[in-house]
Order: C-alpha cells, then structure tokens, then sequence
C-alpha cells in the first residue's frame, strides 16, 4: 500500500533560504477561563436596536394551501417557462414522428417488383 508522500514528485520542492523564509506565527484563541464576563446583564438584544420579529397570519383553509403551492409553483416556472415550453414541445415532435415513422404510409395495393440489372 501506498502512503501519503510516497510518490515521486515532478518537480523537487525548492528549499528557500533562512533570510527570504517567512516566519509563521500560531495565533492562539483565549481560554473559555480567560474571556471576561458580561459585565452589564441588563441589556438585551432589544436594547440593541434590532427588530422585533413579525407575526403572519396563515391562511388554513384547503384553497390557501392550493393557492399558496400553485404560487411557490409558478415562482419557480416563471423563470424557466420558455425553456419548459420548448422541451415540452421538442418531445411532441419526437413523439408524432416516431409513430409516424412507426407506420407504413404508402399505398397498400401497390406492389413493387425489384427487376435486377446485369450483362
């Protein structure tokens, strides 16, 4: 089995000088010990002037169900609907000429004699 770093490289790794090597420094996250207390319990997220959340009247009837999916629906076709109608009639078009096709078209009282042609 092969490890990792067992494989040759294409090219040698370039060993940099001391002077042009950047030094890299870990920067270490405080202790959960060492982060400071709140130091004024009292204010709260309202105090901050952030917004309040809104409440929104559901309708639950069987027809706002219907209405609110048929509207999430056409949310999404609206952007896709010239593509959605072309493949849509892309595949009738395939459809009516593969049963054409399917079919002998041709007068079916004819007969057709094959006469060879030779020295």
């Amino acid at each position: 089995m092969i490890g990792p770093g067992c494989m040759p490289r294409l090219r040698p790794l370039r060993k940099r000088t001391l002077s042009y090597t950047r030094v890299r420094r870990i920067r270490r996250r405080p202790n959960a010990a060492r982060t400071p207390e709140v130091r004024h319990p009292e204010i709260v997220i309202f105090d901050l002037g952030h917004e309040l959340p809104k409440a929104t009247l559901v309708d639950a009837s069987a027809a706002g169900r219907l209405r609110a999916w048929l509207f999430e629906r056409w949310a999404w076709l609206s952007p896709r609907a010239v593509p959605v109608l072309v493949a849509t009639l892309g595949m009738i078009f395939v459809l009516i000429s593969a049963d054409y096709l399917a079919h002998f078209h041709g007068d079916p009282g004819a007969h057709y004699s094959i006469r060879i042609v030779g020295p």
